[in-house]
């Protein structure tokens, strides 16, 4: 049974949820929209800081790596820019070295950026718009989860929101300073993650077909002038260690080949709908057909991320957050579609809302629950220190300082975990090239006296002089045989040409 509701003169369904029809109501009314959405933004970044505190996950592989590189000061690693360890640094620095503390700077950056999205979409579109594209910013699926681990795609979305607030005003009054800020903006964005190239592209297109996009050729120099200035010295450090990082872009996006591949371009899409949330991407897609002028700059950006990313998935493959920073500008144009449709912009808040809730809650009640296949829901983040702390005591029964490993996830958190020791974590020796931080960074000493440590998966050296196996227990390797073993360097360096 339909009606019409004469307050907001949509169509709702009759007997739809109290909730959300009630909120339906409230979105359709004039009201102080701004001071409300930042407080709500105040209060989900909140929740998200104390429920962190609680947080009983483990790092996983990324994070744990990133750790690493926020010990020292460096302008380069082997796979991603250098911005995301020095923000970990900065936090462990304050606070100690703490799964807490390695996390902390997620959900207050993500609360910036939503702060940064809703002033960005008041300058473009009502005051309501600007409320649902921050709150739906801050709600959105994928943030809710980078609020909860650390990752380079958080510190790169809140670079393009700036950026892109940063370009609208430029192109409104032209001036040094802003031409500064919009290149240090975009720098900061390159020094997080190397898919801000892509966002980079977008913002051209959006002042290519839009005036109020389209900043004066000065100051656009300028700018690209202080963006090369700020990644001059990551690109130093890429060029003086072998171009590593180029290096690792490359295998990645062809790791499953090239071809054409349809079932993964599809997956990816279907991903995005959780990414950005059902009603929110919906909308954006509903965008496409008939823009309003005042979307069309964001509009442009989300769409070029987008379509380079879908090229990807096509012709290789790719991750559903590979994409994620379309969902910066893809919000404002989201925003300005369900500001008309109170009922479906309610449904959209009040899922990502919900999400927002109870995924932080599963991180400290629901890490030991297992999903219908038996596995655990959060193994991913599960059984690292088990295999870590067997591995730390392994090398201290048998007196020795070093522990060696080929797998970069073991690596990671063995070093995570020996924290605070006299242990020494290296790359176990092999032919070829890096295949990951450790090798550049930490390889194996050759000239090692004595024996070491090496922790594996599968069996030991055939020289290794002892050594132990179990199957790990609950978490990401569970029933996976591992193996401990004592071997001399001259063991391990002819093992790794067999």
């Amino acid at each position: 049974m339909r009606r019409l509701d004469h307050e907001s003169g949509s169509v709702a369904v009759a007997g739809s949820r109290p909730t959300l029809r009630g909120l339906g109501r409230f979105l359709a009314t004039d009201r102080d929209w701004t001071g409300m959405a930042l407080a709500g933004i105040a209060l989900i970044t909140f929740w998200r800081i104390v429920a962190l505190y609680f947080n009983r996950t483990e790092l996983w592989v990324d994070e744990a790596q990133y750790w690493l590189w926020g010990q020292s000061f460096s302008f380069g690693a082997y796979s991603k820019p250098p911005l995301i360890g020095w923000l970990i640094g900065a936090m462990t620095g304050l606070f100690g070295n703490s799964t807490f503390a390695v996390r902390l700077a997620a959900p207050l950056i993500h609360g910036l950026a939503a702060c940064t999205v809703l002033a960005l979409t008041a300058r473009v579109a009502s005051p309501r718009a600007a409320a649902l594209a921050g709150v739906g910013y801050a709600t959105m699926p994928a943030v809710t989860l980078g609020s909860m681990l650390i990752s380079t795609d958080t510190p790169q979305m809140l670079a393009l929101a700036l950026a892109l607030l940063v370009q609208h005003r430029l192109a409104r009054a032209p001036g040094v300073s802003g031409a500064i800020l919009l290149g240090l903006a975009v720098g900061l964005g390159l020094l997080a993650k190397q898919a801000m190239a892509f966002a980079v592209l977008g913002m051209g297109l959006a002042g290519w077909i839009s005036a109020d996009w389209r900043i004066a050729r000065r100051d656009l120099i300028l700018a690209a002038a202080v963006t090369l200035a700020l990644v001059a010295p990551n690109l130093w450090w890429i060029a003086t260690h072998g171009f590593v990082t180029f290096h690792h872009l490359a295998e990645s996006g062809s790791s499953q080949g090239f071809g054409l591949h349809i079932s993964g371009t599809l997956r990816f899409w279907a991903e995005q709908f959780a990414v950005m949330g059902p009603v929110a991407f919906a909308a954006f897609l509903l965008s496409l057909r008939n823009p309003p002028q005042e979307v069309q700059g964001p509009l442009a950006v989300a769409v070029v991320i987008l379509g380079i990313v879908t090229l990807q998935a096509l012709g290789s493959h790719a991750l559903a957050n590979w994409a994620v920073s379309f969902t910066v500008a893809g919000n404002i144009v989201a925003a300005v579609w369900l500001a008309d449709r109170p009922r479906l912009a309610a449904i959209s808040i009040g899922f990502g809302l919900l999400v927002a809730l109870l995924l932080p809650l599963l991180a400290i009640f629901g890490t030991g629950w297992r999903g219908p296949g038996g596995s655990l829901l959060l193994s991913r983040y599960m059984g690292h220190a088990e295999i870590s702390a067997r591995a730390i005591d392994y090398a201290h029964q048998h007196d020795t300082a070093v522990i060696t490993a080929h797998d970069r996830g073991l690596l990671a958190d063995l070093r995570w975990q020996a924290r605070g020791t006299r242990l020494r974590i290296e790359a176990a020796p092999h032919t070829g090239g890096p295949r990951h931080h450790w090798d550049l960074a930490f390889p194996f000493n050759p000239k090692e006296p004595g024996l070491v440590a090496v922790l594996l998966r599968g069996e030991p050296p055939a020289c290794a002089t002892t050594s132990e196996s179990w199957t790990a227990g609950p978490g990401f390797a569970e029933g996976r045989k591992f193996t401990l073993a004592m071997a001399s360097a001259a063991c391990l360096m002819d093992a790794s040409h067999e």
